[in-house]
């Protein structure tokens, strides 16, 4: 089960139910956020787009009275040792004001993360499980006891998804209607594409087999595009990153110093900005080629 939402110092469920009294200001800022009721489908969070809007609202309340109360604490602190100054009356005003600033995007934002992370795990198994269902029609399985070992197999969220359209079925909904469930219900386009052409040719009468051999196909040809785009990507990337992390550095700091002599300036000080530099610059970088890398099976 994914997670409600990003709730800080309430439990999720608490903060739905007393967001309720949010309602109608939660209805104005989901006309400013279009596209979060497909996010939190396909992010599987169970809510409506105002209640869960309305649930983030009260958590912002809760984290505003919280770092207001303990602001105030600091400064009253502050101020019977005599060391409160302009700057830190400053740093707690916009810790007050900022932080829940950048909370409240971080959770309209959350469900749309949650989608993205879950097309990866989506994108990962989706081919094997395909695969299977192609191998045991191809056998003379039914389509749905194929539908039913994957849902029972190891294929992580593709198996969790296709078990909520097992039960589906299972409950006296239209098998064609629960695969269109699915399709709607998932972030992945490759699956939702899969979804969409098995669908297609079960309502035409066709060839279900052939179609998911050609399904299975075009998801191989697919993931190597992806990978072989990934990997053109990546020599561009390393000789970036060789240029800051190894050319910048070594003659940079030596010109720098260069000059400094010259021009009779302390350059002593370049000592301690390079490396927090090149710190935060491989914590960049290999978030950058992370977030780019496919999410391929095979």
């Amino acid at each position: 089960m994914e997670r409600l939402m990003p709730s800080i110092f309430v439990p999720p469920e608490k903060a739905i139910f007393f967001g309720r009294r949010f309602r109608s200001i939660a209805a104005s800022i989901s006309k400013m956020a279009p596209g979060i009721d497909a996010s939190l489908i396909e992010a599987g969070i169970s809510i409506s787009p105002i209640d869960y809007i309305a649930a983030g609202i009260f958590s912002l309340v809760v984290l505003v009275g919280v770092l207001a109360a303990v602001s105030a604490l600091l400064a009253l602190v502050a101020v019977e040792r005599g060391v409160l100054s302009a700057s830190l009356l400053g740093i707690l005003i916009i810790l007050v004001v900022v932080v829940p600033v950048i909370y409240l995007i971080y959770f309209i934002n959350y469900p749309k993360l949650q989608a993205t992370r879950r097309r990866s795990k989506l994108d990962e198994t989706v081919v094997f499980a395909i695969r299977e269902i192609m191998i045991k029609v191809g056998s003379g399985v039914p389509i749905f006891n194929a539908l039913l070992d994957v849902s029972n197999g190891d294929y992580g969220l593709v198996s969790a998804e296709f078990k909520v359209t097992v039960e589906e079925i299972q409950s006296g909904v239209p098998q064609e209607i629960a695969l269109q469930n699915l399709s709607k219900r998932v972030p992945s386009q490759a699956l939702r594409r899969a979804i969409d052409i098995l669908v297609n040719a079960i309502k035409s009468g066709s060839d279900v087999h052939g179609t998911l051999i050609m399904i299975n196909d075009m998801l191989i040809k697919k993931q190597q595009s992806d990978m072989r785009t990934y990997a053109a990507e990546l020599t561009p990337m390393s000789m970036a990153y060789m240029l800051v992390s190894v050319v910048l550095p070594s003659l940079g700091m030596s010109v720098f110093l260069i000059l400094g002599s010259i021009a009779k300036f302390n350059t002593a000080y370049i000592v301690y900005i390079v490396p927090p530099f090149l710190l935060l610059f491989q914590v960049f970088f290999m978030g950058m080629v992370n977030s780019r890398r496919p999410a391929v099976g095979v």
